[in-house]
């Protein structure tokens, strides 16, 4: 009998459900995402704005301006383009079944198929990750309440600078080093996707006696309205058409 007991408790223990662990919140889960969940959203324009400015011992050395701008109605239509300081660097279209890209000044150069382009934008879109890369581990958010952005239910979180992780291991010799010194703004998260639909973020580091500077800027808008897109001027065609322009292959010579 006793032996019964002890069968049917392990039994039952076995069965028993463990706790399921809790979903990431939304700030976590923004911090994680790809262009898919944005390209969720819809049609809409996006455009992210990152100024730094370096100091040495107080006298601006270093500034600079760049810009991200997507307009987006799908993988199948969008504008790419980003900017340095007022000058296109690089800039992509995809659009009715064509494909085209130029770097800086060049000329637009038809491409074979829209992939090359589709790839920049899932690569280079992030603006948050590029701008804040050196605060890795050290964004903090604080929840303020919900928000509203162009029509849509969001989040909004004061962003802050955590505390640094205690050093694990032997402690290494003091050198210079790049050190999070003040992080600071908002962000309203969607709430369907945890994109990034607003954002005001200022941050500084510093490294001995020089100090950087850098804001983001992120503004989403016209969401749920179709981005005109425009082709440009430049003579494209279909994918046969370009494998008829490839040159022939010569007819080998008799001997």
């Amino acid at each position: 009998m006793r032996a019964s007991v002890v069968l049917l408790s392990l039994l039952f223990n076995g069965c028993t459900k463990t706790p399921e662990e809790e979903p990431p919140t939304l700030e976590v889960v923004s911090e994680k995402i790809t262009y898919d969940s944005v390209a969720r959203m819809g049609a809409h324009h996006a455009l992210a704005s990152i100024t730094q400015t370096e100091r040495r011992s107080g006298e601006v050395t270093y500034s600079s301006a760049e810009t991200i701008e997507i307009a987006w109605n799908s993988w199948e239509s969008f504008h790419f383009q980003r900017t340095l300081d007022g000058e296109v660097t690089f800039e992509a279209i995809v659009h009715q079944g064509r494909s085209a890209s130029r770097s800086s000044r060049g000329a637009w150069t038809d491409e074979f198929d829209g992939e090359a382009a589709r790839m920049d934008v899932y690569t280079a879109w992030n603006a948050w990750d590029e701008a804040l890369g050196t605060f890795i581990d050290r964004v903090g958010f604080e929840a303020i309440g919900p928000d509203t952005v162009d029509g849509r239910p969001a989040e909004r979180f004061n962003v802050v600078l955590k505390d640094a992780d205690a050093p694990k291991g032997r402690k290494k010799k003091k050198r210079s080093v790049v050190i999070p010194s003040s992080l600071d703004g908002t962000v309203s998260l969607d709430a369907e996707t945890a994109v990034r639909l607003k954002a005001d973020v200022r941050g500084v580091i510093k490294k001995g006696n020089v100090e950087r500077e850098t804001t983001l800027q992120i503004r989403r808008s016209k969401i749920g309205q179709m981005q005109p897109i425009v082709l440009p001027p430049v003579q494209l065609g279909t994918a046969a058409d370009l494998l008829k322009k490839l040159p022939k292959r010569p007819i080998p010579q008799k001997r």
